[in-house]
């Protein structure tokens, strides 16, 4: 049984990775538009005197940097990305941010997929996500 659902998922492979792909750019999308629309309410309160509201946290408060390397991998198909590459798309999108606010450094990439080699695969400065399926 096992090995009918893995040649199923292995005959629709690349479907699959392009199916997810687009996915997590429409997720991207919405996400986009929900901040968008976020900001627009609270302008809409402040004009209303509404002080003090409580405002929904931040995703990239919620999501750790691994989980941003994911999701930037992921949306590239899985295609070998270097740890620059991957940091500047996590900057660039705010997918991600240190305590401090700084960007998030190619090292920082570095590190983190080396400390998660069950999820990512390494090959000097390129990163890819670990095929599950196999």
């Amino acid at each position: 049984m096992s090995d009918q659902l893995r040649a199923a998922l292995e005959a629709n492979r690349s479907a699959i990775i392009e199916g997810l792909a687009q996915a997590a750019r429409e997720l991207s999308e919405l996400r986009e538009r929900q901040r968008e629309v976020e900001a627009l309410i609270a302008r809409a309160r402040a004009a209303l005197g509404e002080v003090g509201m409580p405002n929904p946290r931040p995703e990239t408060e919620n999501r750790t940097l691994h989980e941003a390397i994911s999701m930037v991998l992921r949306e590239n198909s899985n295609h070998w990305m270097t740890v620059s590459e991957i940091a500047k798309q996590v900057n660039h999108r705010e997918l991600y941010k240190k305590r401090d606010g700084s960007f998030v450094e190619p090292n920082q990439i570095h590190a983190r997929t080396k400390n998660y080699a069950s999820v990512f695969e390494k090959d000097g400065p390129r990163v890819r996500l670990r095929d599950i399926i196999s």
